[in-house]
């Protein structure tokens, strides 16, 4: 299954969620903000949002330094 994640394709397993997917791209979900199909994924909803076939997924990560 395929989806568009900032702007590049990838393969993902079907029915993976959101929470899976980051994990599996090293990110913490805690420090990634994400927007799927225009739709802004609330935190509370990574463990259960399950990423769609040809899903357009826009990721951000929020990144700390001093």
């Amino acid at each position: 299954m395929q989806i568009i994640c900032n702007g590049e394709k990838r393969e993902i397993q079907p029915g993976i969620r959101l929470v899976a997917f980051l994990q599996e791209l090293g990110f913490n979900p805690d420090t990634v903000f994400a927007e799927c199909n225009g739709i802004i994924v609330k935190k509370e909803e990574y463990d259960s949002f399950v990423l769609p076939e040809d899903a357009r997924l826009e990721l951000i990560r929020f990144v700390g330094g001093g």
